[in-house]
Formats: structure tokens, sequence, C-alpha cells
């Protein structure tokens, strides 16, 4: 009686191994089962294991496809058998290469629905409100930029603004480090600014004779429009109204003088 009750331990250990392994919980009891008597008819399998003979076929048609059982006939009879326990090495191999195909695919579907987001996003708006929050809004707006994207922005002032322009030369290093072409649009009183002449060389500029809407960023499906005497920004996800402001803001860089 010991040793049975030994056996049913050991049993109770490795059929929590095999199935935190992948193996179900049937998989795991008459492969074990299979172990212990050797090659068996059906009958022996099941009063072993404790999987009802309505299941175990279906058992271990599915270790075979595993690799981890076997069977051979004997006087019409089919006697099944345990594959030797290192297969089960092949089998955690089996799974590995399967999972890694997985992370492969999964990765490739990511790439392929990543290129689409911007098509399926859907428009959002949020209200940034000071210094601090407002730096976030710039951050998401160029969260996704790459060198070459274009920063297409109105500035209205015609000099230094107490808020605006201490901001702008803080966050520049950022818009430089992700390597984006910026064109601005400012009034031609800008240029006789001292704030002008503190503008980086690689900025580039165009100058009107008439007012413009105000402080606004465009940037791929983002938009943003800066309040500075309150310091609140409203930062707008639309391509369809990002595109109709990059239109134009265009229209307005053609006519704009140089």
């Amino acid at each position: 009686m010991k040793e049975s009750d030994d056996a049913i331990t050991v049993n109770k250990k490795y059929v929590e191994q095999l199935t935190n392994m992948g193996l179900t919980l049937g998989e795991a009891r008459v492969y074990l089962a299979m172990i212990q008597i050797g090659p068996s008819r059906i009958g022996k399998i099941v009063e072993k294991s404790g999987v009802s003979q309505s299941k175990v076929y279906n058992v271990l048609d599915r270790l075979i496809l595993k690799g981890l059982a076997s069977y051979h006939i004997q006087d019409n009879i089919k006697h099944f058998q345990s594959l030797e326990p290192s297969r089960i090495q092949d089998y955690i191999l089996k799974k590995e290469e399967e999972v890694r195909k997985q992370k492969e695919g999964i990765t490739q579907i990511i790439k392929d629905l990543s290129k689409n987001i911007y098509a399926t996003k859907r428009s959002t708006s949020e209200i940034f409100v000071g210094e601090r929050s407002l730096r976030s809004a710039y951050v998401t707006l160029l969260g996704n930029a790459k060198k070459g994207n274009i920063l297409r922005y109105f500035y209205p002032y015609s000099d230094t603004h107490e808020n605006a322009s201490p901001f702008y030369f803080r966050f520049y290093k950022y818009q430089k480090s992700k390597g984006i072409v910026e064109r601005g649009i400012v009034t031609s009183d800008f240029k006789n600014s001292k704030h002008f002449n503190e503008i980086p060389k690689d900025v580039k500029l165009r100058y009107v004779d008439f007012p413009l809407p105000g402080t606004i960023d465009i940037f791929m499906d983002k938009l943003l429009i800066v309040d500075w005497k309150t310091i609140t920004g409203i930062l707008i996800t639309s391509n369809e109204i990002a595109g109709i402001f990059v239109d134009y803001f265009d229209s307005i860089w053609k006519q704009a003088h140089k």
C-alpha cells in the first residue's frame, strides 16, 4: 500500500510539471501511466490514469502527434506505450520553435498595423494648461517624428514674448534631436526685433505683411494651438484638420517673403 501511495504522490508532482510544460491534464496522466505500466491495452491505461475510456483515445492520438507515445498491434489489438522520457525535451524544443515563429509573426503584424495607425486612429482633442503640461503636449506632437519630417508653425508675435520665447529656446534642442525640418511663418515686423537675431540659423522662416491666425504648430496628423497669455494649449489629432492646415500653411509659404 505504501508503494502505491508513493506512486500517486510522484504522479501528482509530475502531472503538474507536465501541464506547466503545455500538456493537458489528461495527456499528462495518460503519459505517466504508460511510463509506469509499459505497453498496455486501453483498459489498463484507463484504470491507471483515471481518464475515461470515452476520452482516452483522443488523448492517445494527441500524445502520438506530439511525439510522446506510439502503439503496435498484437493479436489484432492495439497496445499503446510511452516513448522514452528524453522525447519530452524534443517536444519542448518544438514548442520553443513554434513560439519563436509566433513572435516573428506578431512582430510583422505590429509593423504592418503601425503603418496604418494614422489612417484608423480616431480624431481626438486634449487641453494642456501650464508650461510643464505644454511641454508634454509638444513631446506628444513630435512623438512619432522621423528625420526629415516637416514641422510647420505660425508665430504671430513681432518681438520677444515673455512666455513663448523662453519656452521655444529651451525646447529647440529637443526638436533638433529629432532631425526634423522647421518651417515658420512670421510677420515682417519680426525681422526688426531683437528676438529675430536669436533664432537658430537652421530654422527656416518666411515673412508676411498681414496678421497670422495665432501660435499654431502642425505636424503629421496633429495640430497644436497655444494661447501664450494663459499658457494653454489645445492638441488636436485629426488627419482631416491637420491636412487642411498643412495646405493652408503651404499656400502662404509659397507667397511669403524669404
